[in-house]
């Protein structure tokens, strides 16, 4: 398969019902991480060949239905964590190559998104990881077509947690995806209906300012950045009521200075 070239576009209905049936949940976990493994190469490799692109993409919706999304149901034990941690690699696999139209994004886009989500709390890092890099990937693709407030607002409180998590590198990955966040509030955005979830995410990203590692600082303050300018009054007074509590004031004088000029 790996060798197959432009041949792999011509016989891909058969490639589809090998990786389906190797995948199912009755099988073997090694054998579903092996063609996850082999899966991601080729969904990798796809926009090398454009035929073989334009078929993966033909497949793409019925990949992730029927093949990613079952491997990413929670299961008990380290094995189980390994196979999620394969599909969720395969499905970034499938993301970075281009492979997802918008049509098709959002004929997936409520199951897989709430995959991802329970992705993040996964034990294993690197499948928190990816699915954060997932996560930012689907909020660019969609856009503001495919992610209005209401469905903005049943994201942003796993995105906090993951704020709170024991891999640094996970905790940049989340500040990225909520720069992307934030950048898909409307225009026309209700500032004082949405009130609560405003300040909740206010309150939540300004703990993280004051963070031991100066790159998370850093990193949360290009965030606010943009997340104050949706409503800066109601971000000055969360800084005003927690900046004594810093062991530095000067990400939020920056702040103030920035939203009080």
């Amino acid at each position: 398969l790996l060798r197959s070239g432009k041949t792999c576009a011509t016989i891909m209905p058969g490639i589809y019902s090998i990786f389906r049936d190797c995948t199912s949940k009755e099988k073997d976990p090694e054998l579903r991480m092996s063609m996850f493994t082999l899966l991601g190469r080729l969904l990798r490799e796809a926009p090398v060949t454009s035929d073989a692109a334009q078929q993966f993409s033909v497949y793409s919706v019925d990949i992730i239905k029927e093949i990613v999304i079952p491997n990413l149901e929670w299961r008990a034990g380290r094995t189980a964590g390994s196979v999620r941690c394969a599909a969720i690699s395969s499905l970034w696999a499938l993301l970075r190559s281009q492979l997802l139209s918008s049509d098709q994004l959002k004929q997936v886009q409520k199951d897989l998104m709430a995959q991802i989500v329970s992705s993040l709390d996964d034990d294993n890092c690197a499948t928190r990881l990816v699915s954060c890099n997932c996560f930012n990937f689907l909020l660019k693709a969609g856009g503001k077509d495919c992610f209005g407030p209401e469905e903005l607002h049943t994201l942003y409180v796993e995105l906090l947690k993951r704020l709170d998590d024991s891999s640094d590198e996970l905790r940049i990955a989340v500040t990225n995806t909520f720069s992307t966040f934030f950048s898909l509030i409307p225009e026309d955005y209700d500032r004082e209906f949405y009130k609560a979830h405003l300040q909740a995410l206010y309150r939540g990203l300004l703990i993280h300012l004051d963070d031991p590692n100066q790159a998370i600082q850093e990193a949360v303050y290009k965030v606010l950045e943009t997340a104050g300018k949706i409503h800066p009054q109601y971000l000055c007074e969360h800084i005003d009521n927690v900046k004594h509590k810093h062991r530095s004031s000067l990400y939020c004088d920056k702040l103030l200075a920035l939203f009080t000029q």
